[in-house]
C-alpha cells in the first residue's frame, strides 16, 4: 500500500506527497549545522552514537506513523540524523587515519555509499509495501549502536580540548590494535607540551560565526560552499528529470549508481596522486562540460542522452566524494565538524533550490540545463586557488590555518615576481 493510497494524497491533495520528501530534506539540512556543531562541542563519537539512535527510532516510528503529520516530523527527525552520520563519521574517520590512507579509506566510504544507492531500488522492489520497506531500512540501525562502542574518540579533539589523559589513553589502545605490544609511543608530557604551545589563545566556539572571523577561513568557507552547492544543485537536478528518458525508475536508479563507482574510483586516483583540489575543481568543470553538450544531443538520440548525463552525474558524485575528504583536510580540529556541517547543508540548500529552476522548463525548455551546467562551472574555478592538501597533516587551529593562507600568498606572490622577471 503506496503513502498516497493510505492517507489519501491524490488530487487537491496530492502536493502533500512532495511535503513528505521536503520535510526529509529540511531534516537533513538542518542536521548539518545541528550535528556539526555539536560533534565539536561533545565529540564525534558521542554525536554519531546519538545519531544513530536517532535513525533508529524516528524512522521504526515512521512505519508505524498514525497520520500524515507524524509522518513528516519522524521523516524529518531521521534526516537530521541521517546528516549527523555521515558528516561526523567522515570525520573522525579522517582524524584517525594516517595521511597516506585517507583517499583510499575515502573511496571505500563512497563506494559504500553508491552500492547502497545500487541496493535501495532491488529492496524497493522485493518490499513493495512502504511500511515494511521503511521498517527494513530502520531497523539494522539498532545494532549499528553496539559497534560504535569499539570505536575510540578522536585524540585530536580531546587534544584541543586539554583532555590530554584520555587522548593519551586512545591513543595507546590504538596502538595495541595496530600491533604496538606496550603502546607507549606518546607520552603525556608530549600532549602536555602541544596544549602549551597557545595557554593564553581564546578557542574558537563551535558555531558557523566561527567560519568567517578570519580571512583564511571565510576563503575556506566560501569556497567549499560554492562547490558543495553547485555538485548537489546539478547533481539533484539531474536525479529529478530521470523520468525524460522513458525507462524503467528502478532500472535508471542502478544504472546511474552503477556508473558512478568508477568515476570516484578515478577521481580518489586524482586526489590521492595530483591534489585534492584538482579532483574537485575538475569533477565539477567536467560535469559542467558534459551537462551543456547534452542540450547539442538530438532528442531522438536516447541513449547518447542518457550515456552523457549517467557520466555528468558521476563526475558530480565524485566531486562530493573528495569534497568530503577535501573539506575534512582543509579545517582546523576545533571547527572541523562545524565546517562540515555548513558546507553539507550548503550542498543541501543546493537540492532544495534545484526544483524551483526546473520549474523555468515550463517557460524556457533548455534554461534549466543550461544553469546547470555553468553553475558546476563557475563554482569549481575557485577551488583551485585553495591550498593543496596532498600529504598534508591534520591542522588542529584557526592560527595554525591562517599561517598555512599566509605562506601559501607568499609563495604566489614569488612565483608571480619569479614570472615577471623571466
Amino acid at each position: 500500500m503506496a503513502v498516497q493510497n493510505l492517507w489519501d494524497l491524490v488530487c487537491e491533495r496530492g502536493w502533500m506527497k512532495e511535503l513528505g520528501q521536503s520535510t526529509y530534506m529540511a531534516g537533513v539540512l538542518v542536521g548539518a549545522i545541528v550535528h556539526g556543531s555539536l560533534a565539536d562541542r561533545f565529540g564525534r563519537r558521542t554525536v554519531i552514537l546519538g545519531c544513530l539512535l536517532q535513525i533508529a527510532s524516528m524512522g521504526t516510528a515512521a512505519a508505524f506513523s498514525p497520520n500524515f503529520a507524524f509522518y513528516c516530523f519522524f521523516r524529518f527527525m531521521t534526516g537530521m540524523g541521517i546528516c549527523g552520520l555521515i558528516i561526523n563519521d567522515l570525520g573522525l574517520t579522517m582524524e584517525w587515519i594516517p595521511k597516506n590512507y585517507r583517499p583510499t579509506v575515502s573511496i571505500i566510504q563512497g563506494t559504500c555509499l553508491a552500492l547502497g544507492q545500487l541496493i535501495l531500488p532491488g529492496m524497493a522492489y522485493a518490499v513493495p509495501d512502504w511500511r515494511w520497506l521503511q521498517l527494513t531500512l530502520s531497523l539494522p540501525f539498532c545494532i549499528f549502536p553496539i559497534l560504535i562502542w569499539w570505536v575510540p574518540e578522536s585524540y585530536r579533539w580531546l587534544a584541543i580540548k586539554r583532555r590530554s589523559q584520555q587522548a593519551l589513553h586512545n591513543l595507546n589502545r590504538v596502538a595495541r590494535m595496530n600491533g604496538e605490544k606496550d603502546g607507549t609511543f606518546v607520552t603525556l608530557e608530549m600532549l602536555t607540551h602541544e596544549n602549551e604551545k597557545n595557554p593564553k589563545k581564546a578557542p574558537f566556539k563551535s558555531t558557523p560565526l566561527g567560519l568567517f572571523r578570519t580571512p583564511a577561513m571565510r576563503r575556506l568557507t566560501i569556497s567549499l560552499s560554492m562547490s558543495w552547492f553547485s555538485s548537489s544543485f546539478s547533481f539533484f537536478a539531474i536525479a529529478m528529470d530521470i523520468q525524460r528518458f522513458g525507462f524503467s525508475l528502478h532500472l535508471i536508479q542502478v544504472i546511474f549508481g552503477s556508473a558512478e563507482i568508477p568515476l570516484r574510483i578515478l577521481s580518489t586516483i586524482i586526489a590521492a596522486y595530483v591534489g585534492r583540489r584538482f579532483a574537485v575543481s575538475l569533477s565539477l568543470i567536467f560535469s559542467g562540460v558534459l551537462i551543456l553538450c547534452s542540450l547539442a544531443i538530438p532528442s531522438d538520440l536516447i541513449v547518447l542522452q542518457l550515456s552523457v548525463t549517467v557520466v555528468a552525474k558521476g563526475f558530480l558524485g565524485s566531486s562530493m566524494l573528495c569534497a568530503y575528504l577535501y573539506t575534512a583536510e582543509l579545517f582546523p580540529t576545533e571547527l572541523r565538524q562545524t565546517g562540515m556541517g555548513f558546507t553539507n547543508m550548503m550542498m543541501r540548500l543546493g537540492a532544495v533550490v534545484a526544483p524551483l529552476v526546473m520549474i523555468t522548463k515550463a517557460y524556457a525548455p533548455l534554461l534549466p540545463l543550461v544553469v546547470f551546467g555553468i553553475a558546476p562551472i563557475l563554482c569549481g574555478l575557485p577551488i583551485l586557488w585553495l591550498p593543496e592538501t596532498l600529504n598534508s597533516h591534520l591542522l588542529d587551529t584557526v592560527e595554525e590555518v591562517e599561517a598555512r593562507g599566509q605562506n601559501s600568498t607568499s609563495k604566489k606572490k614569488k612565483e608571480l615576481e619569479f614570472g615577471t622577471k623571466l
